[in-house]
């Protein structure tokens, strides 16, 4: 009788035994998953730093527009017309705006080649908060950024106002290369300039079109630490031409009814 007691406790001793190295084994196989999920997939980035804001910040663009001559036939193609000047950026000031919040006024002045002082040219509102960066040109308010940014994030860049080709609802901006390296000038006098961690933001959706009657686009680059290094804009409409000879519809390239660009390079800049 003994003998048999002993044996039993010795048996529920072992199933314990075994219970409990399983459920150690379960526990440490979930850690370890969850740990390797981590490492995959780290927390997207704030961002913030991508556009520094403070009064005394400024930023010096060089700037160069392009516009095309109408064509007024299949043979005579646009003819462009390049100029070239300065845009100059500062923030001047820090306000409380309609809505009670933080507001900063950035000043835009301009400089032709033959000058040497920049003069006023508009003024926007900026303003930031840890959920977006929000830009305020001619009581049209933009959102330039959202936080947290990550490649392929889409919003809605016209969400505080009904633009003409954008709704509500609308997702029409989208980050792409964000943490990546990005060189700006190295073409027309300008030097070319590196800077180590970037992101861009691309026009998408009803905002953008690549058709063969219209060519629509706009893109900013943000260097952290730096802010806007860069900004393409691209407008073409192309020429509506009808062959006699089959009836079709021709769209050359080169052959425009109106079309611009404008390309903003930063040549100079100071943060508090």
């Amino acid at each position: 009788m003994h003998r048999m007691l002993l044996d039993l406790k010795i048996s529920i001793r072992a199933r314990w035994a075994r219970l409990f190295t399983t459920v150690v084994v379960v526990v440490v196989g979930t850690l370890g998953f969850a740990g390797c999920k981590d490492k995959s997939e780290p927390a997207p980035e704030a961002g913030i730093d991508y556009y520094p804001v403070a009064v005394g910040n400024y930023w010096v663009y060089a700037v160069t527009d392009t516009t095309w001559s109408a064509a007024t036939s299949p043979t005579s193609g646009s003819v462009p017309t390049v100029s070239n000047y300065q845009f100059k950026e500062t923030i001047t000031e820090t306000f409380t705006d309609a809505a009670g919040q933080p507001a900063y006024r950035l000043v835009r002045s301009k400089k032709a080649p033959s000058e040497t002082d920049f003069r006023a040219d508009s003024v926007f509102v900026l303003s930031t908060s840890a959920q977006a960066v929000v830009l305020n040109r001619n009581n049209s308010r933009t959102l330039e950024l959202i936080f947290p940014v990550r490649d392929g994030r889409l919003w809605n860049f016209n969400a505080y106002n009904n633009n003409l080709n954008d709704t509500i609802t609308a997702e029409t901006r989208r980050y792409s290369d964000v943490g990546q390296p990005f060189t700006t000038g190295g073409t027309g006098g300008i030097p070319a300039k590196a800077y180590p961690a970037t992101l861009i933001t691309n026009n998408d959706g009803t905002a953008a079109e690549n058709s063969l009657l219209r060519r629509v686009s706009y893109q900013q680059v943000f260097a952290k630490g730096v802010g806007p290094v860069y900004r393409r804009r691209d407008y073409f409409v192309y020429y509506n031409y009808t062959d006699p000879s089959t009836g079709n519809q021709i769209y050359p390239r080169g052959y425009y009814s109106n079309a611009m660009t404008r390309r903003e390079t930063l040549i100079d800049y100071k943060l508090r």
